[in-house]
């Protein structure tokens, strides 16, 4: 049975994050992920967006951390190559109310820390955006503001962390957690019996659930549904800037975020629901992202809508709507990271850094490597490169000559280096998110198979064990013509 420092439960950004920061010191860790991939629960489910912080209510845990991780961001994606793209955002207000709302929140961002926050005027505004709705008065105006794609960050933390040491295991569902009497935990999951000293529970909306598992019942937790729409990239009157309403208590409203990749996404709306996989798309809320909209950008083009999804954001109930993030007060070396809703993406790396001086606060000292490698190799994006690096990159393989995703110019050798690489991409979904194969207009209908084929034979398994994403969504079950494999 493999003993360990640090076991994190959760392979989200949040978790990620943590393993990343853990990577860093001289102690064991391993990441526990209970789906195929990483980055596939809320993680996956929001437009990205790394707010700069003039949202939480100053002296709370998000408002700290929010502003410290989202300052965080340049240099991590630098070193671990990840797109991040700095559109700022506009904040519209339309009446003499929002206007005040909006100089409030001016007042919070300036208290929080967050640098040259403005609010703007409709001429300044439109200078711009030309196409906001005509009557959008002001603004607040955070030209700090930056967009990541959430999953792929994700990915780029826990490439990092193994390749710094750090086990990341897939399919590992916790199912039973005891606290022995020598002060460590034996953890179960369906195949493995692991033990460590310490538990981080970063397992986001099921937080509450792995809590339970030690006897732990400090909170509640309850997501919070958000359906998204995504954008083809030849939509006229893209907005370069990400743009919200005037808040309300419970939510930052519909937005039009640009993304790293040229589409744009509309999103979200936000319903409390009991359901913690209800990850379904309702028309009521498609309708109200399209009416939502077109209140800030009236000639937006809802033909060009090429993919809808939705996310649950975990909220810790009877917490004023922040974070917890705290040792349990009942259960010692047992480390929660819950209820990390918006800003979380933002908040991220912050929230590990708080996590690390956590466990050194509970007796596990953060010794540094002298080895760690902060960096990740960029991958390589063929359709990025140049003509003549094109041509020497398909003489030396064959492979990336060979277009699979028409729309996106996603190369066979592409898929093939996400299937082997460091986090091994093993399912449809899991080769799109290190890709883009499928992710353009057409939305896999033309290459899906493809992609299916080069799987089975790269995995060595039947094209009708290929997975789209959980264990059981198989995409074939058998021929569909007499004598046709």
């Amino acid at each position: 049975m493999n003993h360990y420092d640090i076991i994190i439960i959760g392979g989200g950004i949040t978790g990620t994050a943590i393993a990343h920061e853990c990577s860093k010191y001289k102690l064991t860790a391993a990441l526990l992920e209970r789906g195929t991939d990483i980055g596939i629960g809320a993680t996956k489910g929001n437009g990205g967006v790394v707010h700069p912080g003039y949202d939480p209510t100053p002296g709370s845990l998000k408002a700290k951390i929010n502003v410290q991780g989202a300052n965080l961001y340049p240099k991590l994606a630098k070193d671990l190559n990840f797109g991040m793209i700095n559109p700022g955002i506009f904040v519209i207000g339309f009446t003499d109310a929002d206007e005040v709302a909006l100089k409030h929140k001016l007042e919070f961002g300036i208290k929080n820390g967050v640098r040259d926050l403005a609010i703007i005027n409709a001429d300044q505004m439109r200078n711009r955006e030309p196409h906001l709705a005509a009557n959008a008065k002001h603004a607040l105006y955070a030209p700090t503001a930056t967009v990541v794609d959430p999953f792929e960050v994700a990915i780029a933390f826990a490439e990092n962390a193994k390749a710094n040491g750090v086990a990341i295991l897939m399919s590992q569902p916790v199912t039973a957690i005891q606290k022995r009497r020598d002060g460590s935990f034996l953890i179960n999951t369906p195949d493995r019996q692991l033990s460590c000293s310490y538990i981080v529970n970063a397992a986001g909306n099921h937080a509450d659930n792995v809590a339970s598992l030690a006897g732990i019942s400090e909170y509640q937790m309850k997501p919070r549904h958000g359906d998204l729409l995504v954008l083809d990239k030849d939509m006229a009157n893209k907005p370069q800037t990400v743009i919200f309403p005037c808040p309300r208590p419970d939510t930052k409203g519909i937005a039009c975020i640009p993304t790293v990749h040229g589409n744009t996404i509309v999103g979200s709306t936000a319903t409390m629901m009991d359901d913690k996989e209800a990850v379904n798309n309702y028309a009521p809320g498609i309708q109200a992202l399209i009416d939502g909209v077109h209140k800030i950008l009236p000639e937006l083009d809802a033909s060009k809508i090429i993919r809808t999804f939705a996310g649950l954001r975990p909220v810790v109930l009877d917490n004023n709507n922040d974070f917890f993030i705290a040792e349990s007060q009942t259960v010692s070396g047992f480390i929660h990271a819950a209820g990390i809703q918006s800003p979380g993406v933002a908040a991220a790396p912050a929230i590990a850094e708080q996590v690390r001086d956590l466990l050194d606060n509970a007796g596990l000292k953060m010794i540094p490597k002298l080895d760690y490698n902060p960096y990740r190799e960029k991958r390589i994006v063929f359709a990025d490169l140049s003509i003549d690096q094109q041509d020497a990159l398909i003489h030396q393989n064959p492979a990336y000559g060979r277009i699979v995703c028409r729309c996106e110019t996603v190369t066979e050798g592409e898929i093939i280096d996400a299937i082997h690489g460091v986090i091994p991409a093993q399912t449809l979904d899991a080769v799109k998110r290190r890709t883009r194969a499928g992710m353009g207009r057409c939305q896999s209908g033309f290459c899906q198979y493809k992609v299916i084929a080069i799987l089975s034979r790269e995995l060595g398994l039947p094209v009708s064990d290929i997975c789209l994403e959980d264990r059981g969504s198989q995409q074939l079950c058998g021929p569909v013509k007499g004598g046709v494999k």
